[in-house]
């Protein structure tokens, strides 16, 4: 029997079932948020915002979004709810080498499984046997090279049955997921700012 998988939500609900809010500091726009489980660091992270700015930091990493005066506004929702592709695009700073890289990472499976669907759609009208000695080909030659990113694109980009690209405008295609540290880290700073919100209404 498949393992179910479980959702990053769910990961991340249960890595924080003990987490616990320590408010540092709390003037205006400029604040300092701790989370984490009583006598552990394991998972533990930083909230820290000032003008126009939030920053998490932490066991998982470091992010720094950049938008609207108080960030607590932007990032706010009561449902635990993240816009992973939107909030992408207010990052200014984060673990990867460029920009494109600071909240998606290269995902192989993804490669194959949209490599197989233009497989399919450039040989629909071939016969049987061709279909079968070009997809060996292809898995010698192209899958192969699925780990990395930049082989695996010029792989497929190259090649040829019979003279016939099957792949030509391969470097089209969106073959990355998102990084499971940036996600964990996106419903981390909602759900600090729901604890916030509490034991502000509470005091």
């Amino acid at each position: 029997m498949t393992a179910i998988q479980k959702t990053p939500l769910e990961r991340f609900q249960e890595s924080i079932s003990e987490h616990q809010l320590t408010i540092i500091h709390d003037d205006g726009l400029h604040r300092h948020l701790r989370c984490a489980r009583p006598q552990s660091s394991n998972r533990y992270f930083n909230i820290t915002t000032w003008p126009g700015f939030l920053c998490i930091s932490g066991d998982m990493g470091c992010y720094v979004f950049q938008r609207a005066d108080d960030m607590f506004k932007f990032f706010r929702n009561e449902e635990l709810g993240i816009n992973a592709s939107y909030w992408a695009g207010k990052l200014q700073a984060g673990p990867g080498a460029a920009p494109g890289d600071l909240a998606q990472e290269w995902a192989s499976s993804k490669f194959q499984a949209r490599i197989k669907d233009w497989f399919d759609d450039a040989t629909e009208e071939w016969g049987e046997e061709e279909k079968r000695e070009a997809w060996e080909e292809v898995e010698i030659e192209v899958l192969s090279e699925a780990d990395n990113e930049y082989t695996a694109i010029n792989a497929a980009l190259e090649f040829r049955f019979n003279d016939k690209y099957l792949f030509q405008d391969f470097w089209e295609v969106d073959c990355k997921q998102w990084k499971s540290h940036y996600l964990w880290c996106c419903y981390a700073i909602v759900w600090a700012i729901q604890q916030y919100d509490a034991a502000k209404e509470a005091a």
